[in-house]
């Protein structure tokens, strides 16, 4: 019994790395993440679907677009560049560079802002093609107006740490 419980144990050890070597490293991106935002106008939900392409396990790049769930929601147009920088575990940390343009219409026309920056983030995976995705912070320029909360150096550059940078998802490579 002892010896069956310790090989058991054993090939449980030896199974992990066959695992990790499994991961996709190479493919096309869909990733799907969700964020709340809760500002003096009100609590919303900022859903933003990603295609992509992950060209090796550094370099991802592709195009998002978030829609909030407010009233006059914003619809963000977002091409990025994200760089794998650090592999703990099974964690990757990464680093993605965003351009952002956010258009929405209200009676009289239209409005909008643009940012650039960078924003950091992780990712686990969950099965081989499947990572669970997480992002916070945004660090850059700004020409939205409306900086609050915890948005630190009201200037057109600063570091945003409000909770609606905060987004969790999936990522899933083809």
């Amino acid at each position: 019994m002892k010896t069956q419980i310790i090989l058991v144990a054993i090939l449980a050890i030896l199974s992990v790395n066959p695992i990790k070597a499994q991961i996709k490293e190479k493919g096309f991106l869909i990733e799907g993440t969700v964020s709340y935002a809760d500002t003096h106008n009100g609590n919303y939900i900022i859903i933003t679907p990603t295609i992509g392409y992950q060209f090796n396990k550094y370099i991802i790049g592709g195009f998002k677009v978030g829609f909030e769930t407010r009233d006059y929601p914003y619809t963000m147009y977002t091409p990025f560049v994200r760089y794998n920088y650090l592999t703990i575990s099974k964690f990757q940390l990464f680093i993605e560079a965003q351009f952002n343009i956010a258009e929405r219409d209200v009676s009289g026309g239209q409005s909008g802002y643009s940012e650039g920056g960078f924003t950091f983030g992780a990712t686990y995976p969950i099965c081989k093609n499947v990572k669970i995705s997480g992002q916070y912070l945004f660090l850059g320029w700004s020409e939205n107006n409306r900086k609050e909360g915890a948005w630190l150096n009201k200037s057109k550059f600063g570091l945003d740490a409000n909770i609606q940078r905060l987004h969790l998802g999936i990522q899933i490579i083809i």
